[in-house]
Parts: structure tokens; sequence; C-alpha cells
């Protein structure tokens, strides 16, 4: 059975947002990209960046600017 998405996410961009009844809380979008032998992540978050509209603006900014420098994707597969 598949999880079902967040609604608050989008194409490279997660929402994270941690239940209620856990110990530490984390709400925030993370940025994850894999192209080739590259990883790149980065976490946004809602109390350091002023809020959830702010730290989505704030990871799409730095997805932008990541897509720039990173090579296009290769698709491998069967013909």
């Amino acid at each position: 059975m598949r999880r079902r998405s967040n609604p608050e996410s989008e194409a490279n961009i997660r929402r994270i947002d941690t239940k209620a009844r856990a110990k530490k809380q984390t709400h925030g979008f993370q940025v994850h990209f894999l192209r080739g032998s590259e990883v790149v992540t980065k976490m946004f978050s809602d109390s350091i960046y002023g809020g959830k509209e702010a730290a989505r603006r704030a990871a799409r900014k730095f997805k932008r600017e990541v897509i720039r420098r990173l090579p296009q994707r290769r698709f491998v597969g069967f013909k």
C-alpha cells in the first residue's frame, strides 16, 4: 500500500511535519536532489526562516539555484 503524499510537497521539495506527540518537533521543507553520484539535501525550517511560507520560498529559491549548476538528468532504461 502506497503512502499518501503530503499535499504541501512538490517536485524535489518535501514537507516535513512530525507528529504532535513526538518529543522533538520538526516542521519545514527539505530539498533533495540526486544527479549521478552527487546528492544535494538541505532543510529549511519554519522556525529559522520565519514561518511556513518563508521557508517554502527559501526552498524554492535554493532549488532553482541548484538545478542551474547540476548536470541534466539522464534517463537510462530499457529500449
